[in-house]
């Protein structure tokens, strides 16, 4: 290892500051270590990684049929190059498993033995985080960044970039300057080893960012491939919107047999009871959605739990096959504490960025704050099992002393509310349910709602100045 890269793994050291400084009479280009620290930390944000920590790892004995599938071997194999110019999609309807999927494919290149092979890049967009998550400029400032730290030689070529930019104190990144260092990056010869790319769930930007997502994605392997240079790009999105690149391979998650044999593991693995035909009915429901599986077992072992065995079958038959109607289902069973219910799913669906549980449980309930695991029970009870907890930073899977957890050091260690799925929001926006959950808002749910959180805000603020002006009395 050269000097520079073992500064680059120390970096902190006194060694690393050293040898990156270097000799300013020497006549080379001259990077100090706060300039690429001060560099790579304007391309991180918050959140950065954090869908892909917050996916979690697929089921044990399940995914690898993935890599044993025509489409995989065709995507791997140097032969048919020329017939999808290295893009490999992964579609599917929505709850089908496709980020577990990537997760567990992205974890696989991670091994030693083939990660040696590429230089690993990888994205997971995120209609439910902060802005960044879920646009282009997040994903490009998040490419730029993981080049910069998978190959240290290219900090120099991207430096003109920051230094230009910089100037203005007011200055951010312009998708335009960054996509035309990725440009030139990935389609270098000289690189000692091909990139692959996986970005994940392309349809949780709007529609317009995801064909400019996929046309730039395109143009890079259309380049690429007139370089002679090996680059691989794995996506992942459902069906809709419709939207085709000329060369690439495809595979549908929902017909695949082995993915249905994924399934049926699970049920096996999961299930409270050895019910052959309960098994094969849950099975037959599911259609291929692993999220409807997962939500029909967990209802079927509460009442395993509470000790009605009997009630099981009829707990299934009465579950919807559709994942939508199953939503339904769950909302309308129990309405005892409706209100709260509504209104934690309108805080969650209408905050501008993600929630604390502990903002979530005072902006609805409004009573002094338990404990956090009060809070966490009665957020998970509350919304029907619909809202989860986001963990925060704390168990990143990278280090923050060195420069590939720059981008986890900029996230706070601070929990978050979400839906369980993109498809619960989508669920709520369609069909007028917003109004159905709720009669009381009128032709305009949307301006409704945001005044009565307006007006929850305005009465938080009062409630704390009042008490800390009367603490300032006594």
């Amino acid at each position: 290892m050269d000097r520079q890269a073992a500064a680059v793994q120390s970096f902190g050291s006194t060694e690393a500051h050293n040898a990156l400084v270097g000799n300013q009479f020497s006549g080379q280009t001259i990077i100090t270590f706060q300039g690429r620290f001060d560099c790579l930390r304007s391309l991180a944000f918050r959140e950065i990684n954090a869908r892909r920590h917050d996916i979690l790892p697929a089921h044990p004995e399940t995914c690898d049929w993935l890599f044993d599938t025509l489409e995989f071997r065709q995507w791997m194999d140097p032969a048919c190059l020329k017939d999808h110019n290295g893009v490999f999609w992964i579609k599917g309807k929505p709850g089908a498993g496709k980020s577990t999927l990537m997760k567990h494919a992205f974890q696989y290149f991670q091994q030693p033995a083939v990660l040696s092979d590429y230089l690993l890049i990888s994205y997971f967009f995120n209609a439910r985080g902060e802005t960044l998550e879920k646009t282009p400029l997040g994903l490009l400032r998040s490419i730029v960044h993981q080049i910069l730290l998978t190959d240290s030689a290219m900090y120099k070529h991207f430096r003109p970039f920051y230094l230009t930019a910089s100037v203005n104190k007011e200055w951010q990144w312009r998708q335009s300057e960054l996509q035309e260092f990725i440009r030139w990056a990935l389609t270098q010869q000289h690189l000692s080893k091909p990139f692959l790319l996986f970005i994940d769930a392309l349809d949780e930007c709007n529609e317009s960012d995801v064909r400019d997502v996929v046309k730039f994605l395109e143009l890079l392997s259309t380049y690429a491939s007139r370089a002679n240079v090996l680059l691989k790009i794995c996506l992942s999105s459902r069906h809709y919107p419709s939207i085709t690149m000329y060369r690439v391979v495809e595979l549908t998650v929902e017909n695949s047999g082995d993915h249905k044999g994924d399934i049926s593991r699970y049920i096996d693995d999961t299930l409270r009871v050895s019910d052959a035909d309960m098994k094969s009915e849950i099975r037959r429901k599911a259609d291929g959605i692993f999220l409807w599986v997962v939500i029909a077992v967990s209802l079927l072992n509460k009442a395993y739990d509470e000790g009605q065995v009997e009630a099981m079958r009829t707990t299934l038959e009465k579950v919807p096959a559709d994942l939508e109607k199953m939503f339904s289902a769950i909302l309308r069973k129990d309405m005892s504490n409706a209100a709260e219910t509504v209104r934690m799913l309108q805080w969650v669906l209408f905050s501008l960025r993600p929630l604390t549980p502990q903002e979530l449980f005072a902006a609805v309930v409004g009573i002094a704050l338990p404990a956090d695991d009060l809070i966490r029970r009665r957020i998970t009870n509350s919304s029907k099992g619909l809202i989860e907890i986001r963990k925060g930073n704390a168990d990143s899977e990278q280090s923050t002393d060195t420069l590939q957890g720059l981008a986890d050091a900029q996230e706070e260690n601070t929990d978050s509310v979400q839906f369980i799925h993109l498809s619960v929001r989508d669920f709520l926006f369609r069909y007028k349910r917003l109004q159905i959950l709720d009669a009381n808002l009128g032709s305009e749910p949307f301006a409704t709602i945001h005044g009565r959180l307006w007006d929850r805000c305005w009465s938080s603020i009062q409630e704390a100045v009042t008490t800390s002006t009367y603490e300032e009395q006594v």
